[in-house]
């Protein structure tokens, strides 16, 4: 059983303020700790990170039951079964959570490949539901595939285009009634500094081409990066979709308790 000291302990709180849980993982494994509910819990951060949902569910399945018992834990494996699900309010969440987690990181190819599919997602699921006679739409299986949405774009509505958003954005423009809601999404989504930074994609590792991003590029485009998170997040609420933006550092939260008692306790060892 691996315990920790004052300097790891320092260390591994300031690589979790970053949601580097690759680099946890390494330090706690050097010190001995590869088992437990500790490692575990940052185990299911590092798959979660990654949209690995179902390796994750899986990790908190391994849990104690002391832990996994706990209200928060069992809020977590409902999100990634909602996850898994493809739940719209949760996978839009998590989106917008791992864009946040790619700024403090300073990854700016990243971000922008992850706004793109936001982006996307959002248009599809607005025609989705639009055309669903179902209260619940799940973002993931043929029903929001790009092939399925340009088919009935083309043959129920006559509109021809290779280009999802735009094939999605005549759609609503002609077929759905604007309401004050949808015309902010359409102007948050449809807006030139995003399709400035969308270009900007294009150009770099992740679309087509093989440019550099620099935080300075995206502030010419659209203003602090953050501010992109902030859009998205309305954009959201406008159309009814409740965002939780803080999954992460909940979580880090319980990992630095975790943390605490290995270096009190060495060990999982828990009171009530």
């Amino acid at each position: 059983m691996g315990s920790i000291d004052k300097k790891y302990e320092f260390v591994i709180t300031k690589f979790l303020a970053r949601y580097n849980y690759d680099a946890v993982l390494d330090i706690l494994e050097e010190l001995g700790i590869n088992n437990g509910d500790l490692h575990i819990l940052v185990s299911y951060c590092k798959s979660s990170v990654n949209f690995d949902f179902r390796t994750a569910v899986k990790k908190l399945d391994m849990l104690t039951p002391k832990i996994k018992n706990r209200k928060d834990i069992k809020l977590l494996k409902n999100n990634s079964i909602d996850l898994l699900d493809g739940e719209p309010a949760a996978i839009f969440s998590e989106f917008i959570e791992n864009i946040k987690i790619k700024l403090i990181n300073e990854e700016y190819i990243d971000f922008l490949g992850r706004i793109y599919r936001l982006k996307e997602a959002l248009f599809k699921y607005v025609f989705v539901q639009s055309q669903s006679n179902k209260t619940k739409v799940s973002m993931i299986g043929y029903m929001v595939s790009k092939k399925n949405i340009l088919n009935i774009l083309k043959k129920k509505y006559n509109i021809y285009t290779s280009n999802l958003t735009y094939g999605i954005t005549r759609y609503i423009n002609k077929n759905m009634r604007k309401t004050k809601k949808i015309a902010k999404v359409l102007e948050i989504l449809n807006s030139e500094k995003l399709e400035n930074l969308i270009r900007l994609r294009n150009e770099c590792p992740v679309g087509h081409g093989f440019k550099g991003v620099s935080k300075e590029d995206i502030e010419h485009i659209y203003g602090k990066p953050f501010e992109v998170v902030d859009d998205f997040i309305t954009a959201c609420e406008k159309l009814d979709v409740d965002i939780k933006f803080d999954k992460y550092d909940d979580i880090n939260n319980i990992i630095i308790e975790l943390l605490s008692k290995y270096i009190r306790d060495k060990g999982d060892v828990y009171y009530e």
